[in-house]
């Protein structure tokens, strides 16, 4: 069930790599090719099957895989709900599950490392489960933007709500509004933190490609 954003990318593409990515990554939602990959800074890489091989523009990306950059890389992907997920330099990024049928969505993604934006789109179909999971924290979100950056240990709710809780400790979750941000996980917390609006544009820079 990709849209006309996912058609759209293909359409961008040479013949022969459309054609090749059709068949590898056909018009239904799959849990095992579902994203693809739209823009590239530097030289990232996958790692998959215990592999690690370049990643390249045009790129499948299938539920396993781990996308890697050093710290001259950023990767842009379109997955397969219209979601857009930005990775910023020196991270790794893991594609935990992702399920989409008509009645639900089901993804899970892992920063193990790094600093990330996600733009979730809105889901129309029935009951949606998004969670982003961090070495610190879990985020559970549904139709948003959220960024944040394991150096830092923080998250940040861009647009709508997104619930965080730390993985340690018993602290209360964390609900966060548009531009509401928390740091201090790592240590069982949920502490609220407010950037300055420079920090702010220096954090999105980091994830935004060239």
């Amino acid at each position: 069930m990709h849209s006309d954003k996912y058609r759209a990318a293909l359409g961008c593409l040479p013949p022969f790599l459309m054609f090749v990515l059709t068949v590898a990554f056909p018009l239904q939602a799959q849990a095992a090719e579902s994203a693809l990959v739209v823009g590239i800074n530097g030289a990232p890489s996958v790692e998959r099957a215990g592999k690690s091989e370049p990643l390249r523009q045009g790129a499948a990306v299938s539920v396993g895989d781990v996308i890697v950059t050093d710290a001259a890389a950023k990767v842009k992907l379109l997955l397969a709900d219209d979601s857009v997920l930005a990775i910023g330099p020196r991270s790794r990024v893991a594609l935990d599950a992702f399920v989409l049928a008509p009645g639900s969505r089901t993804v899970k993604l892992r920063v193990l490392a790094g600093r990330f934006k996600l733009a979730i789109a809105k889901f129309f179909g029935g009951a949606s489960d998004y969670e982003v999971h961090t070495p610190t924290a879990v985020a559970g979100v549904r139709g948003t933007v959220l960024w944040g950056d394991t150096e830092i240990d923080a998250i940040c709710a861009l647009d709508g709500h997104i619930e965080v809780r730390a993985t340690t400790g018993s602290g209360a979750a964390a609900q966060l509004a548009a531009g509401e941000c928390v740091n201090q996980m790592a240590a069982g917390k949920t502490t609220p933190l407010k950037p300055s609006a420079a920090d702010l544009a220096a954090y999105l820079k980091e994830v935004t490609l060239d």
